[in-house]
């Protein structure tokens, strides 16, 4: 279930689309409720930046890739490392930027808007570059 919590919120966080209401539903409707206030303030930086506004300008997507998911399941919260690439195309090429990040699984109650009952808490992207 952590697993899939983990590459769920990846894929609807970080994979866009040039469509800044498919992009917003993703993030605001879905994502923000896997992810405590870390998570806001990442989408807000982004926002911030037009990060957002420029994907659907740009008329670009971008999906999520898993590499390999480590999670320690000896401790409560229990803290995860997410290793993968981002593929991008742009027109009729495709580039790769690689993603790493962290953070720690909370359990919670379940929600409608989060069944699986898991928050991640102190989310952080550390590594995010083009790949050559």
């Amino acid at each position: 279930m952590c697993e899939g919590h983990l590459k769920n919120f990846h894929e609807l966080f970080f994979s866009l689309e040039p469509d800044l209401r498919f992009i917003k539903r993703n993030i605001e409707d879905k994502a923000l409720y896997m992810i405590d206030h870390s998570g806001k303030r990442l989408y807000n930086r982004l926002l911030d930046q037009n990060y957002y506004e420029d994907v659907a300008k740009s008329d670009y997507s971008i999906e999520v890739e898993q590499d390999s998911l480590w999670i320690d399941y000896s401790a409560h919260p229990f803290a995860f490392r997410f290793m993968g690439k981002q593929k991008i195309r742009k027109n009729e090429q495709t580039e790769y930027r690689n993603l790493v990040t962290s953070g720690f699984l909370l359990e919670t109650k379940s929600t409608p808007n989060n069944l699986n009952g898991l928050k991640i808490i102190r989310f952080h992207v550390l590594e995010n570059n083009d790949l050559q």
